[in-house]
């Protein structure tokens, strides 16, 4: 699938453009409502899990430092929900320009992909910003963030491919995501540290591929804590084998999928 794309760059970029514009025509804040989004979310936990039950990253108990590891951990998690989520109906939505015309399917799930790493980009932006500002951020792991971006879009396009593809067949997999996705915020080290969660659940917080995402970020933005190298190589295996799986589904029911849309 990855090698077709460069092909469709045009289409892709066209179909991105539509998505955006699709969201925020009538809007006065526009595109200022990907960051707002973000912010407001940054805002709502650090309130509930800083300042009411006073969860710390590290030895620093501050209500910054907490707004910084919870930041950046939500910008690859949001990218990933929205990527994946929305990519479930993408084949459904457009169905209409699928029957028509010999389409390249891949195109809608990467298209919306895209769309949500626009946002992630943007919010990125704003983080290195403060963090320049407030003098708290490391940046001397700043360049990890290429390959973490990389296996982060391997990861979602597989994922987003195979939610697209199912969702087809079986209408309650866009429903579905919606449940996983919010069971698996809470089981990744989002608002709290690894390190808070008992004993019998480390075990399962390792097996968690976002885990080792989410901490691999945190140690590019703020230096620490440094990632399991171990973690790393699991997160990038599963990536690659999400990959695999959804180009292998969508490969598979192409021409189903075009006779039940």
């Amino acid at each position: 699938m990855l090698s077709s794309l460069p092909g469709h760059r045009h289409l892709i970029r066209e179909l991105v453009a539509r998505d955006i514009r699709s969201r925020y025509v009538g809007s006065v804040a526009g595109l200022f409502w990907s960051i707002l989004n973000p912010a407001l979310q940054l805002a709502l936990y650090t309130l509930v899990f800083s300042l009411v039950l006073e969860v710390r990253f590290g030895t620093e108990a501050s209500t910054g430092v907490f707004a910084l590891n919870l930041f950046a951990a939500l910008l690859p998690w949001m990218a990933i929900q929205e990527g994946v989520v929305r990519s479930a109906r993408t084949f459904i939505e457009n169905a209409n320009i699928i029957k028509k015309q010999r389409f390249p399917l891949e195109t809608l799930p990467f298209s919306v992909l895209v769309s949500a790493v626009v946002h992630q980009l943007l919010g990125t932006a704003v983080f290195l910003v403060v963090l320049a500002v407030a003098q708290l951020g490391d940046f001397r792991f700043l360049v990890l963030i290429f390959p973490l971006f990389a296996v982060q879009i391997l990861m979602t396009y597989g994922l987003a491919a195979l939610a697209a593809s199912l969702n087809v067949f079986f209408r309650d997999v866009a429903q579905l995501l919606g449940v996983l996705f919010m069971l698996f915020f809470w089981v990744t080290p989002i608002v709290y540290p690894r390190s808070r969660a008992p004993e019998p659940y480390q075990f399962l917080l390792s097996l968690n591929p976002l885990t080792h995402m989410v901490e691999a970020y945190r140690f590019a933005f703020l230096g620490a804590p440094e990632p399991s190298v171990w973690g790393l190589l699991y997160w990038g295996v599963l990536s690659l084998g999400f990959y695999r799986l959804g180009r292998f589904v969508l490969d598979r029911t192409r021409n189903q999928l075009v006779d039940l849309l």
